[in-house]
């Protein structure tokens, strides 16, 4: 069994929010967005933390903001620039003492309350050094949703080197277990647009009301 205490966890917060900034002309950091009176990182922070041994961030700006919520890991610059989340936990796979990592993007609401519990379980029935998330129905997967095992942190460097940075792909050449969820009730709803931060505005008061 994987227990808590064997894992790191890791709020994916690095991106630049290009579609925000597309619409709003803003210069965003998603992660410092707010939602019911915190931004999405304390959401995520408040999620994860008890699934975990302790929180890290993956950010590359405003790193003070971020600090409050864990230990800020920034993208290692000689993996080279705009690699996109794969950076994020290739850093934190350099930076964990933990055998562990779990990992989840600041923009994905509305997690299994057991997600990292399930992909722990999953990975070590199958004996596996990575697992992710998926929700009923045709390619319906949420891959940085995943735990992986640190071993695996000279592969994921090697990976990005070589100018891969699709996640299912290197998670398919480490044969990573795929763990199936209920996608019912706005399940892993993700906010990538002014539009989509508004519904999930919406969803919170009328769930509050």
């Amino acid at each position: 069994m994987i227990a808590r205490s064997q894992i790191t966890g890791l709020i994916l917060a690095g991106g630049r929010a290009r579609r925000m900034q597309q619409e709003d002309s803003l210069d965003v950091d998603k992660g410092l967005l707010g939602l019911d009176g915190a931004p999405l990182v304390a959401h995520a922070q408040r999620y994860l933390a008890p699934q975990v041994s302790s929180v890290l961030v993956s950010a590359n700006r405003h790193l003070e903001d971020y600090a409050d919520y864990g230990r800020v890991v920034s993208d290692d610059p000689r993996l080279g620039i705009d690699l996109g989340p794969l950076a994020g936990v290739a850093s934190a796979l350099a930076a964990t003492s933990t055998p562990w990592l779990a990992v989840m993007p600041v923009d994905v609401l509305n997690l299994p309350a057991d997600m990292v519990a399930r992909l722990a379980g999953a990975a070590d029935e199958a004996g596996a050094l990575a697992a992710y998330a998926g929700t009923v129905g045709p390619d319906r997967v949420h891959p940085l949703c995943m735990l992986v095992h640190a071993s695996l942190a000279g592969s994921l460097r090697d990976y990005l080197g070589g100018g891969d940075r699709k996640v299912q792909l290197w998670q398919q050449m480490h044969a990573a277990v795929p763990v199936c969820f209920d996608g019912g009730h706005g399940a892993f709803f993700n906010i990538n647009t002014p539009q989509d931060l508004r519904l999930a505005v919406q969803a919170s008061q009328r769930a509050r009301s």
